[in-house]
């Protein structure tokens, strides 16, 4: 009879336990860790990803913190309280551009609203715009199906530029304002329609450029998307008088894209109303602001609101304009 050989061994990382705690030490040491990825986001795509969510990584900073005191752990401490100020310092720096000023006349009021093209319901979407009643209005992800939806706008307002057919990256421009004008100019290869109108306010010729390039998943993607931006920064910087640029950018104020638009076109929120509040994904966890108003010149945003549900998955973002200059 022979005998059972015993069982081997096991090695010896296997025989280790690692404790909840130990674990959730590392779960919260990678959360950190994507605060300082995303402050490199010039050097790749994916790295540039990461950079949007600030206010979330804010949060969880505040809870590692309290994990870490709760644990003892001084080093994860110190760790998670550079995170939030490093976060908090970002976030603050788009809080308040601008100081209030006492506008002589009626405030310039602009609206933008990514629409969502295949929204359940076209027609709550279109009473919020009139409600608003703008004196200019953009609307973006506007295809052919938004034809007779759009009928109510062109009443309304006596100028209007629309391109219906990019599908979701359509775009619909309205004014009361007098129109010198108006063109679609398409800045990639891909041909994604960006509207630019020359207007007359008050006497002063001002530019407004409606644009909303594609989403940087992906390296193709991020390529077009900044290039996209960094074309109509330079479009801008060629524009000796006011500008406003707006529209859904696909970029927080934070990110690559974003420091490439402003750098090349000297653009600036100037803002007395914080520019941080999530537009997009309010329903979801990762929600961020990518729905913005840019200037160049005397104006300033006195006023911002972010409109309601109206079965978008982005919010309008209404601000009223008044000539001032920047803190």
């Amino acid at each position: 009879m022979t005998e059972e050989a015993p069982p081997a061994a096991k090695p010896a990382f296997l025989n280790r336990s690692v404790s909840f705690g130990a674990f959730c030490e590392v779960i919260a040491v990678l959360a950190l860790t994507f605060t300082w990825l995303g402050s490199l986001g010039r050097y790749h795509w994916a790295l540039d990803l990461v950079s949007h969510f600030r206010l979330q990584y804010l949060v969880a900073g505040m809870a590692v913190a309290f994990f870490a005191l709760f644990r003892r752990r001084t080093w994860l401490v110190l760790a998670a309280l550079i995170s939030m100020l490093w976060n908090a310092q970002i976030i603050h720096a788009v809080h308040h551009t601008a100081v209030p000023v006492v506008s002589a006349g009626k405030p310039l009021r602009l609206m933008i609203f990514n629409v969502l093209f295949n929204n359940k319901n076209p027609v709550a979407a279109i009473d919020h715009v009139l409600q608003v009643d703008a004196d200019i209005v953009c609307l973006l992800e506007v295809d052919r199906s938004w034809q007779h939806s759009l009928e109510p706008l062109r009443v309304k307002y006596p100028q209007r530029v629309e391109d219906l057919s990019a599908g979701a990256f359509g775009i619909a421009c309205y004014t009361r304002l007098p129109v010198k004008s108006s063109e679609v100019r398409r800045f990639t290869i891909w041909g994604l329609p960006t509207v630019l109108l020359n207007l007359d306010h008050l006497g002063t010729p001002l530019t407004f450029i409606g644009t909303h390039p594609h989403a940087p998943m992906g390296a193709l993607h991020d390529q077009q998307w900044r290039s996209q931006l960094s074309e109509i920064g330079s479009t801008v910087a060629a524009i000796a008088g006011e500008v406003i640029v707006a529209g859904d950018f696909n970029a927080t104020p934070w990110c690559e894209g974003m420091r490439l638009l402003r750098e090349a076109g000297g653009l600036q929120f100037r803002s007395v109303a914080p520019v941080w509040p999530p537009t997009w994904g309010l329903n979801l966890p990762m929600m961020i602001p990518i729905d913005h108003v840019l200037l160049k010149g005397g104006l300033s945003v006195q006023k911002r609101v972010l409109g309601p549900d109206v079965g978008s998955d982005h919010r309008s973002v209404t601000v009223e304009l008044a000539r001032a200059g920047a803190l």
